[in-house]
């Protein structure tokens, strides 16, 4: 019997002749919808398919998932595997657009609030979450039927412990990814009640705008930032080019 060729990595025996074929049928179908949602983001974005030199954006796009899901598998085998089965994902971005399916879109409403104190401080947030770290504004989700008005009232009360009055939408900072559009509104306040006090979303406390500005900024806060300073810009879209995802400010 011929001994098979195993590397460790992480702490894991792992095959280095491993073919895509071996995989289990749930792997397989997982990695085939991400190279479907990575394909159907270029093609929203771009208007177009990917051509040659753009395929190899969309398989590390979709190498990097099946990393970040610990499956094991060759590189060169996921290549193999885009390639094989890319003419029958355009046909199924196709059928979706002539059915019209295209046009109802994913969305995902988030949203944040600068507060401040009239002292020439803002209210910041150092999160602790492990997908989203470092200092931001308070903020979160909106619920299933919530009202946009309402939502950021509740998550700055459940975040911070205090209770904003008319806050003012400022902006929009929004972004696609895994094939939903993810729209976080800018609010800002200046008349709140209630005493502050932390939550398990991180600490929270009184910071000078500039002081903030020096701190570990959570990912897409200079944007943001740019956006609550001035009345010069009112959006930041952003979009994952060549050398990653990159904030454009309108």
């Amino acid at each position: 019997m011929s001994q098979k060729k195993h590397i460790k990595a992480d702490g894991r025996l792992l095959q280095t002749y491993k073919k895509y074929a071996d995989l289990k049928l749930k792997q397989k179908e997982r990695i085939l919808e991400w190279m479907f949602q990575e394909t159907k983001v270029y093609y929203e974005e771009n208007h177009a398919f990917p051509d040659d030199p753009h395929v190899e954006e969309i398989v590390h796009r979709v190498y990097d998932k099946i990393e970040q899901a610990g499956i094991w598998i060759p590189y060169e085998e996921v290549w193999k595997r885009y390639r094989k089965k890319q003419a029958d994902i355009h046909k199924r971005i196709r059928r979706m657009r002539a059915s019209g399916r295209e046009n109802i879109e994913k969305t995902c409403f988030m949203n944040m609030c600068m507060i401040q104190d009239g002292q020439g401080n803002v209210l910041a947030l150092d999160k602790v979450d492990d997908e989203y770290t470092g200092t931001t504004f308070p903020g979160g989700h909106v619920e299933r039927e919530e009202a946009f008005y309402d939502s950021i009232v509740r998550e700055i009360r459940e975040e911070t412990g205090l209770e904003i009055k008319d806050p003012s939408l400022w902006g929009v900072y929004h972004w696609k990814e895994d094939g939903i559009h993810n729209v976080i509104f800018l609010y800002k306040a200046n008349e709140f009640s209630g005493v502050l006090k932390s939550s398990e979303e991180g600490r929270v406390y009184w910071i000078s705008l500039e002081e903030m500005k020096k701190k570990d900024l959570a990912v897409g806060m200079e944007n943001v930032l740019k956006i609550m300073d001035s009345r010069k810009y009112s959006e930041c879209r952003v979009c994952l080019g060549p050398e990653g995802y990159k904030g454009t400010l309108y």
